[in-house]
């Protein structure tokens, strides 16, 4: 058969389960776009900027595990203002496929579109650029190539660690036709099918013996989970019962275990914990660690240290032994792992450890942090427990929260319980500004029967608050819940801490009710702990329409989350004693000064 590039691309594309991409059309890609806009499967979504196409493509593919991001660019300018989005990807193991149009300007083949050349974008090695933020990247040169290299991409994108994986298309390849064997196209898909149904086994039942060896000799176990363990909820806290033994998550994976569950602590462990998870793990004499990298989000910048004994699992064997050495290490499919353990635990051990008086010690916390944080004095600004008290109880149990960069994130992880799988999701390792907008808009295209609910700072706002106007086109009924205070709260909380001043980080006053006007959206304010119900189930009321809200909430700051304020001791811990005097003194002297 007789078909152009652009056609096996959007072919691919819709056998590989497709519904959404996410860019900016251009010369370079025209005409996929021109393709996609026949298809009744796949619909292309323009954004403002392309950092929030990759935000987008991250956003579907952390919120729907049957899908894949799919960005579609074009060269030069659209891959490097997309490259922060694409950063975020790599490090937190999301997949994403960037298709990246071309401009072959020596190609005979360019000359005959009709098209100016240009000249100017083929001088940045994009392949190149991208290298260290992408898992593989591709470039087509012919049609043949485009069907089987497509899947491949797929293939490895979902495999392992996930992360993006580029493609590059030349114009003359999307828009000229070639003959292709039918054949080709269906070994190409019968290959891709089987590498997807490939279960790739790199443990041992030896291993997996040590491993529950480690877990009961114990006296003190806990478990820590990250984002590899999202979709192994229900094995995690199987096997937590059989151990009887606290649970505490990362910031990306505080979705991975349900926080109604008594077992569940909070938020990593460690000084810059909260109370609940810092004395359920104090005596922790064999940690073990799911999913997790180990970063300097996970761990607090280096405050959480796991002990001596430590199991770490993880489907990506990269990680291992990189950041903490590992007693023992299991690599594999989470899921999979956690059932043959379970199965081994309860081979040695019949009936679940005990586990009441941890429980009760755990709820007690709690409670008293939760009072301790009801009794602060806002000065009639928003409390943000009060606020994400109310929250929970305006939203159904399947809603998803989607938090940016800054100081509400930690918030958002403190204080607001996170149920159900995939329920949470944020910037993590790369702390990209200018996430949840597009993010939100992603999620509710991915699970339109779901409420969205965004969490974002006043200055993240800033970065990419236009791209409302695609919850707009699209009748989404998303919810952004702005905290306001007019700076860059979580720096300038750090620089009044280590300098007794603020610098560059104050915003103005945004009139965000007539920016909401602009938008054609929905708009509530909350200025104080009063006006919290109300607003909030007038703003979910009006997204049940399909008019996307925007609810401005005068936050109040003046109490830091546990996290931010362990970070900030961990991070001044690390500097030499001269530095830190040197740092100590100067903000002695300026508070004195003035």
């Amino acid at each position: 058969m007789n078909k152009t590039g652009a056609w096996l691309v959007r072919y691919a594309l819709e056998q590989l389960g497709i519904a959404h991409s996410f860019g900016i059309p251009g010369i370079a890609n025209a005409e996929i776009y021109d393709e996609l806009d026949q298809s009744d499967q796949i619909t292309p979504h323009l954004v403002n900027h392309e950092m929030s196409a990759a935000f987008m493509a991250d956003a579907l593919s952390r919120t729907n595990p049957d899908s894949i991001g799919i960005m579609l660019i074009v060269s030069g300018a659209g891959v490097t203002h997309s490259a922060t989005g694409i950063g975020e990807a790599y490090l937190a193991g999301i997949p994403m496929l960037i298709i990246a149009g071309i401009a072959d300007y020596k190609d005979t083949a360019y000359e005959k579109t009709g098209y100016e050349n240009t000249g100017h974008q083929d001088s940045i090695d994009q392949q190149e650029l991208l290298k260290p933020l992408t898992k593989a990247s591709y470039q087509i040169t012919e049609h043949q190539q485009i069907i089987e290299t497509i899947f491949n991409a797929y293939n490895i994108a979902t495999s392992d660690k996930p992360g993006p994986v580029l493609i590059e298309i030349p114009v003359s390849v999307q828009i000229a036709s070639a003959d292709i064997d039918e054949a080709l196209i269906n070994k190409a898909l019968s290959i891709h099918l089987s590498a997807a149904n490939q279960e790739q086994l790199e443990y041992s039942d030896a291993e997996i013996s040590n491993a529950a060896k480690y877990l009961l000799d114990a006296d003190h176990p806990g478990i820590l989970v990250g984002w590899g363990a999202v979709d192994a909820q229900s094995e995690l806290v199987a096997l937590a019962e059989q151990l009887g033994a606290p649970v505490s998550t990362t910031l990306s994976g505080i979705s991975s275990f349900p926080a109604r569950h008594p077992l569940h602590s909070g938020m990593i462990f460690g000084p810059a914990a909260v109370p609940s998870a810092r004395n359920a793990f104090e005596n922790c004499d064999c940690l073990l660690a799911i999913g997790t990298s180990f970063s300097q989000i996970d761990t607090a910048s280096g405050s959480a240290v796991p002990p001596e004994k430590l199991i770490h699992i993880d489907s990506d064997k990269q990680v291992f032994n990189r950041v903490y050495p590992a007693t023992q290490t299991l690599c594999g499919e989470p899921k999979q792992i956690l059932n043959s353990l379970l199965y081994k635990l309860q081979a040695h051990q019949e009936q679940p450890a005990q586990s009441d008086e941890l429980c009760a010690a755990i709820a007690s916390d709690k409670a008293a942090f939760k009072n301790d944080w009801h009794s602060h004095n806002g000065k009639e600004r928003v409390n943000p427990a009060l606020f994400f008290d109310k929250l929970q109880t305006v939203i159904k149990d399947d809603a998803i929260i989607i938090t940016d960069d800054g100081n509400h994130t930690f918030l958002t992880a403190e204080l607001m319980p996170i149920n159900n799988p995939r329920g949470f999701i944020s910037p993590s390792n790369f702390n990209a500004m200018g996430y949840c907008v597009p993010a939100v808009n992603a999620a509710k295209l991915a699970n339109p029967d779901k409420q969205v609910i965004g969490i974002v700072g006043d200055g993240a706002m800033l970065i990419s608050g236009m791209e409302a106007l695609i919850a707009v086109r699209e009748k989404l009924g998303t919810v952004y819940c702005i905290f306001n205070d007019g700076h860059l709260s979580r720096i300038s909380h750090s620089q009044e801490i280590t300098y007794n001043q603020k610098a560059c980080t104050e915003l103005g006053n945004v009139n965000w009710g007539a920016f909401a006007d602009s938008l054609e959206c929905g708009y509530f304010a909350i200025r104080n702990n009063h006006e919290i119900d109300t607003a909030l189930r007038r703003a979910l009321e009006t997204a049940a329409h399909g008019q996307p809200v925007f609810v401005d909430i005068s936050i109040d700051y003046s109490k830091r989350s546990n996290y931010a304020e362990g970070v900030e001791k961990a991070t001044l811990a690390g500097f030499s004693g001269r530095d830190k005097l040197r740092l100590v003194s100067r903000a002695i002297v300026r508070k004195i000064m003035g």
